[in-house]
Order: structure tokens, then sequence, then C-alpha cells
């Protein structure tokens, strides 16, 4: 196990897309100030523009964070960097604009999102070379976190999971759901949607266990009986 008890996965509450609400907009520099500010591990998403810069976003499209229509996977950094967070003077922020917030103050819980470039994952673990901040990677997508293994073995990896994936194709939806390919990705820990627990033995053994999204008592109080650990929102 690469993940003790003292391990921040497991003792530091990670702040889902940073800490927002209200006027703070998710996945926002602010967003990330508040959370640092807080000492609150970061989760964040990550997309790749056409040239190959990062950006930290949550959607595929662009329409409910920014009113602009397409996904942000078929625009370049140009067009990306010029939009701004809907009823806001907030950018999207660029992976590099989020380490360089950081500055290894907190730890970062990165989300390597299902997108069409092929190198997503060595751009990541690019831009992570020389980064002296503590850090973990997870993935809905096994064969991201397979190259993660791959790539760098030293680095923390995870799988997320959830229960509730009717808008996936069969053989997605059953690779997803069942973490059909752990025994590849080798995970460290399991990133679990709240809503989908429990989870069968089998697959947690060993391994640290996360529970998302916490944003009310309810679920906070499931989380702490299931999980080693939560991503919440401002509750």
């Amino acid at each position: 196990m690469r993940i003790n008890d003292n391990h921040w996965l497991k003792n530091t509450p990670i702040a889902h897309r940073g800490l927002w609400g209200e006027d703070i907009k998710e996945n926002s520099i602010t967003a990330y100030k508040n959370a640092v500010q807080n000492g609150f591990a970061i989760e964040v998403d990550l997309y790749a523009s056409t040239d190959g810069e990062l950006f930290c976003f949550h959607d595929v499209s662009l329409e409910r964070m920014t009113g602009e229509e397409g996904y942000i996977f078929d625009k370049d950094s140009a067009f990306i960097k010029s939009l701004f967070l809907k009823d806001s003077k907030e950018r999207i922020p660029t992976f590099r604009d989020l380490l360089f917030i950081v500055n290894g103050k907190v730890p970062i819980l990165i989300e390597i999102k299902d997108q069409p470039d092929k190198q997503i994952v060595e751009r990541v673990l690019c831009e992570l070379d020389e980064y002296q901040g503590e850090f973990a990677i997870q993935s809905f997508n096994p064969f991201h976190i397979i190259k993660v293994k791959k790539i760098a073995p030293y680095v923390i990896r995870g799988i997320l999971s959830t229960k509730r994936l009717n808008f996936l194709p069969p053989i997605k939806r059953f690779i997803v759901k069942n973490m059909a390919l752990n025994f590849l990705a080798k995970p460290d820990f399991i990133s679990y949607d709240i809503q989908s627990f429990p989870i069968k033995k089998s697959k947690i053994k060993n391994k640290t266990v996360l529970a998302w999204t916490i944003d009310d008592e309810q679920k906070l109080g499931k989380a702490k009986t299931l999980a080693d650990n939560v991503i919440f929102e401002l509750i």
C-alpha cells in the first residue's frame, strides 16, 4: 500500500473544482485561491486544446459555464483564453495557472477527462515533471490510468466509478461500473460516487476510498461510514 494513514488522500478534504459557491465560479482562479487559503486539497478536471495546452474545465461543452457553443477540446488555446466564465470576469484557467497558484501549498487531485487527444496523459505528466507539490491522478477512463502506470509508475493513481452510467455505450458502461480493468491499472485508490455505494469489498481491498460529491449533511454522514475521505462542495 502506497497510501499510508498519514497520507493527504486520507486526511485532507478535497474541494471539488476548487472551493466555490455563491459568487465564486467552479474551476476558477478564485476558487483555487479560496481552497488554498482554507487548507483544502483541490480536485481539478483537465482538457487539452487543439494545440495541446491544458485547461481546467469540467464540462465537455462550453455552454453551461461560458455561454459559447461547442466542445472545449475542439477549440484552440487562444479562443479558450478569450472566454469568460459566465456572469464573471474570470477566465478559464490553464493547468499552469493552477500549479503556479498552488505551488505546493495544498495537494491537487487531477482528473484526466475523456477526450480525443491521444497524448493527454503525456501532456499532463510533462507539466508535472518539475512540480514539487503533492498530487494524484484519477480518471474514469482506465486506459488513461494504465498509461500513467506505464509512464510514471511512481505517481499515485486512482479509478473513478459510478453506477449512474445510462449515457454510456454498453461496453464502456460495464467497464466503468465494474472497474473491470483494475487488474491492469492497479489503482492506489477508488474515487466513488456517494450515490452508488456500497462497493464490492474485492474492488477496494487494500485501497483508499474517496466519496464524491459530498454536498449535503446526509451525504457527509454516509461518507464518514463508507469512505476514507471526501471530495466535497460547500455544504
